[in-house]
């Protein structure tokens, strides 16, 4: 269930501080099925509360540790209290949700919360969940962005180049969020420019805690939190690992319909809370980046619904100009 919708001068008081206890169920909008093995590094989370399950994405960091959003872990409607981390299960190595998959449970034992999230202001939506054991093949980890090829990942945003992140989940499916697959989806989308996104969300002042992307007809939607928004260094293409670096983890976007062309979907920028990560996992032994082996090209695109002449990209510097812009966690 979508959080209440308010007008943008309320955001602060009451959009981002509705929480992940909403109705939250498993989908991509515009995206294709996913291959099997080709996203090693997704991982579906259940969450049980009182009774309810809630589901989220998240993604492998280590075989032990898995990235999520914070706002998937809330416990509370009236302020943010952590679920324990006996409540969370993480499913690993498989694209298949439902019961004929073959998705691997994992259990925790350690939840935290980036210390400084704020429902307020969305800022920090960052979360680390470590596994009680390391993950069964055939999951991977993938490498963490960083902040010198953040700054690649930012000259690219604000030269336009399209389909240069790749977003995936197993959140709905359709702009209303009614329709739903059982199949991890993925979906390629644009990087938009910090300053056209900070103008468009009429924030200032934050634009290091966020990335913000858009696609025509395509982006994330409710029960995508959480989950991975990865992007490609283009020198590293012939290393193992084919230079896939985890960019973004989904945050929220509008209130009123999913992927709106008019309005780009919000990501909590890895490459900002990279140290963070780090050092709250060194507390708990050493952090080693992964050295896996991906062998599939993930934006290939060539299966998704052609855009129109009319559509895509095109006109974001009207768009940049709409007001009354509403938001929603991707729950």
């Amino acid at each position: 269930m979508r959080t209440k919708a308010i007008t943008i001068s309320a955001i602060i008081s009451l959009s981002l501080s509705a929480n992940a206890n909403d109705d939250i169920m498993p989908y991509v909008v515009g995206g294709v099925d996913s291959k099997a093995l080709e996203l090693p590094w997704q991982v579906y989370i259940e969450i049980d509360k009182n009774g309810s399950r809630y589901a989220c994405g998240g993604t492998l960091i280590t075989d032990t540790w898995v990235v999520t959003a914070a706002h998937c872990l809330n416990d509370s409607k009236s302020s943010f209290t952590a679920v324990d981390s006996s409540q969370v299960t993480v499913y690993s190595g498989g694209i298949d949700r439902s019961n004929s998959g073959n998705q691997s449970p994992n259990t925790l034992v350690n939840l935290i919360v980036h210390p400084s999230y704020s429902r307020v202001t969305n800022t920090d939506d960052i979360a680390l969940l470590q596994l009680s054991a390391p993950v069964a093949s055939p999951a991977q980890a993938i490498k963490l962005m960083d902040n010198g090829l953040q700054i690649d990942a930012d000259i690219e945003f604000k030269a336009g180049i399209g389909n240069n992140l790749l977003l995936s989940g197993w959140g709905r499916t359709s702009t209303d969020g009614n329709q739903s697959t059982d199949i991890l989806q993925k979906s390629a989308v644009t990087g938009i420019s910090d300053d056209s996104c900070a103008i468009t969300w009429r924030w200032t002042g934050r634009e290091a805690n966020y990335i913000c992307a858009n696609a025509f007809n395509r982006g994330s939607c409710n029960g995508d939190s959480g989950g991975p928004l990865i992007w490609q260094d283009k020198s590293a293409t012939s290393d193992r690992d084919l230079g896939y670096r985890l960019a973004g983890v989904v945050s929220f976007g509008h209130v009123d319909q999913c992927a709106k062309n008019d309005t780009p979907d919000v990501y909590t920028e890895v490459s900002t809370y990279r140290k963070w990560l780090v050092d709250t996992i060194d507390l708990s032994g050493r952090y080693q980046a992964p050295d896996p082996l991906f062998t599939q090209d993930i934006f290939d695109v060539s299966n998704y619904p052609k855009e129109e002449k009319d559509g895509g990209s095109l006109g974001y510097s009207l768009l940049l100009l709409l007001t009354g812009l509403l938001l929603y966690r991707r729950s």
